[in-house]
């Protein structure tokens, strides 16, 4: 459920950066570790069913080896962050936020991994509240940052800026206090599962209750910049973030054949160091869609 998050951020944050992404290849090498590595971890949901101690070990350094390569990522875009023109626009707003939380949920779920800390822990409410940093601060984050960025070349439509920034500080602030307070009612052991719980839980769950509406409620932003996007939102330029990637290098949306010329791709990915390459389109064309017949694109970046 995470690695499609993984791919949208490793796009948007080198694009609003301005910057290549730092690592490239270690970003890919580490996908193809935490996918295979996914496969050999399932046990850790298992450690308080009797299951054989012997049995514990390898499952709790396998789980612990697969921060690894996640670290690995959050280290190389934390770097290609830093000396960064970052502009802070919805998608990238999103990007950062997933960074804070992602990183966050990996962090319990280090102390997870752990057999003795786990079965301490397994049946309270630390287990929803790491979930939920990593499931909705990573995957649900990383899909919020790439409808902002791709929503332009999907629909041909601008979304509004202001409605996004507001939607990213509700949806982030009331995120946090939603499931924040559930580490710390699960290490005082408030139990999961239960309908009632003892009465020094009842602060942190009423603050939690009140902040979940809150979260469900900023979806209704998103819902509503959508929906006045495509009834009366500024038409979108065919690449708005002057991004590097291909698909920016045609209109928005897309003509229905894509490129008219497979483009020849001769430079590396993510070169902001270079100017923007021209491909696909003819200023003079007032048809974005359809290219005058014969136009020859340029080389593309990766």
């Amino acid at each position: 459920m995470i690695l499609p998050a993984f791919g949208f951020i490793s796009e948007i944050i080198p694009t609003f950066a301005r910057k290549p992404i730092f690592g490239y290849k270690m970003i890919a090498f580490s996908s193809m570790a935490i996918a295979l590595l996914g496969f050999m971890v399932w046990a850790h949901h298992m450690f308080t069913s009797g299951m054989a101690p012997w049995l514990q070990l390898p499952f709790m350094i396998l789980t612990m080896i697969i921060a690894v390569p996640t670290g690995i990522k959050i280290f190389s875009w934390t770097a290609t962050l830093w000396g960064g023109k970052i502009i802070y626009n919805p998608a990238m707003l999103f990007a950062m936020g997933f960074l804070v939380v992602f990183t966050f949920g990996g962090i319990t779920g280090i102390f997870l991994s752990a057999v003795p800390v786990d079965l301490h822990l397994h049946g309270t409410y630390f287990i929803p509240a790491h979930i939920h940093y990593v499931l909705f601060g990573g995957s649900i984050f990383g899909i919020m940052a790439a409808v902002y960025y791709w929503w332009p070349k999907i629909t041909g439509r601008m979304m509004d800026n202001k409605i996004g920034v507001w939607h990213f500080w509700l949806t982030f602030l009331s995120f946090n206090v939603t499931f924040l307070p559930m580490h710390w009612l699960g290490i005082l052991g408030m139990p999961r599962r239960v309908a009632q719980y003892r009465p020094e839980f009842q602060f942190w769950n009423d603050v939690a209750s009140v902040a979940s509406f809150v979260l469900a409620a900023s979806t209704l932003l998103l819902l509503y910049n959508m929906a006045n996007s495509l009834i009366r939102g500024k038409k979108a330029p065919p690449n708005p973030w002057n991004a590097r990637t291909l698909e920016w290098q045609i209109s928005s949306p897309p003509p229905y054949y894509n490129f008219r010329t497979i483009p020849a791709v001769l430079k590396n990915p993510y070169d902001f160091g270079e100017p923007l390459p021209y491909i696909g389109l003819d200023p003079s064309d007032k048809d974005d869609h359809h290219p005058p017949p014969g136009h020859t694109p340029e080389p593309a970046h990766a």
